[in-house]
């Protein structure tokens, strides 16, 4: 889970509603946690499972388009140190079938093969 302090909310709105759209968000108020934000699919999922009312305003919004897939190697796309790691595994050959099969179905899917 992401964690932002409320002083920062605002400069970086943007951000945090992307990253709200993969996952809840904390935020924090003076180290002590004072909300969540989450999508508004999510939440949906959320009053759903507990059986309880879904606010109209709530069931008006539409799917999230952006959410962004997980790594089929499993890395954590969202910090981007991961390149660091997934080229020093590269050089270490690791991965090397995993990453043959995406380097083929590319090829495939651009008519080069």
């Amino acid at each position: 889970m992401q964690t932002i302090r409320s002083i920062n909310l605002q400069k970086n709105l943007g951000d945090v509603l992307k990253a709200a759209d993969v996952e809840a968000v904390l935020v924090t108020n003076r180290e002590q946690p004072r909300a969540v934000l989450m999508s508004a699919e999510e939440f949906i999922r959320l009053k759903t499972a507990a059986g309880e009312p879904i606010p109209s305003e709530v069931r008006k919004s539409r799917p999230t388009l952006y959410r962004r897939p997980a790594d089929p190697l499993g890395y954590d796309t969202r910090d981007p140190s991961y390149a660091i790691q997934m080229a020093e595994d590269a050089l270490n050959g690791r991965h090397s079938e995993e990453i043959e099969q995406e380097i083929d179905r590319a090829m495939r899917r651009w008519g080069m093969r």
